[in-house]
């Protein structure tokens, strides 16, 4: 299952221990990483990232997301502006349209106050309980967050709103043609089929988007497919017959996903037609 993780720390070298677990634990095949970085909170408030020669990022899949969060965890002017962190450049965007809910980043930013550091993480796992005892043996506190494909949600709302828009605008204005010939009707219908092509620009714009959307998941998909089989072929058989269970799992997900962004772009586009 996917998650983003925070797991706090009192020093950075405890925080670079718990990275390294990380690291450790996904060669093991415990979990799948695909992206990671250490980062402190300075007396200001600002969140700045820490880098460790030794460790490199397992993958870049992540990075709008990790970029984001540290964004968010250093407050309104970075989840604003973005901020560089080192080899991390923070994106300005709606974390919760990608599935990372606020009370997530809320409980976060308390955990990392000022002097205080942490270990966050973008990864695929089968058990949590192993994570978290590896991190609470090294003094370090988990918390977890599901990533939910809420966005989904939001843009198949989003469509369905602005199409039951749409109608009452064209219903309106056949009411209107209908009632009167008058100049103040003629007025009234072109107000009406103003707002009516802003609309149809607005529906055209979302159709794109979810059709971008769909694209996007599949590409993901594949990349989290290859982290998964390059993650295989340094693990052991016993690892392996996880890994394979695990890809299986994020494959039927993200079919799940991507027929139910499809259906939705398959009835807009019959309300089109």
């Amino acid at each position: 299952m996917n998650k983003v993780i925070l797991v706090a720390f009192d020093s950075e070298q405890k925080a670079f221990e718990g990275d390294r677990a990380l690291h450790e634990t996904h060669r093991d095949g415990g979990i799948t990483l695909y992206d990671d970085a250490v980062v402190v909170k300075d007396a200001n408030g600002k969140v700045v990232g820490r880098e460790e020669p030794e460790t490199s990022p397992v993958a870049t899949l992540g990075g709008m997301v990790m970029g984001g969060l540290i964004g968010l965890l250093g407050g309104p002017v970075g989840a604003a502006l973005g901020m560089s962190t080192g080899t991390l450049v923070g994106a300005a965007f709606d974390l919760t349209r990608d599935g990372v809910a606020k009370d997530f980043v809320e409980d976060a930013g308390s955990r990392l106050e000022p002097g205080k550091v942490a270990v966050i993480a973008d990864i695929d796992k089968d058990w949590q309980v192993p994570l978290d005892t590896r991190m609470e043996a090294l003094g370090g506190k988990l918390l977890p967050h599901t990533k939910r494909q809420i966005d989904d949600l939001y843009m198949e709302r989003d469509i369905e709103i602005t199409q039951r828009e749409l109608a009452t605008l064209e219903a309106g204005k056949l009411a209107t043609v209908r009632a009167s010939q008058t100049e103040k009707a003629r007025t009234e219908v072109d107000r009406l089929q103003a707002k009516i092509d802003t609309t149809k620009g607005k529906l055209q714009e979302k159709e794109n988007a979810l059709t971008s959307k769909i694209q996007s998941v599949k590409e993901e998909g594949q990349d989290r497919g290859a982290a998964l089989e390059a993650q295989k072929t340094a693990a052991t058989a016993e690892s392996q017959a996880g890994l394979t269970r695990r890809e299986a799992d994020i494959r039927a997900g993200d079919d799940t996903r991507i027929k139910r962004l499809q259906d939705a772009l398959n009835r807009r586009m019959a309300a089109r037609a």
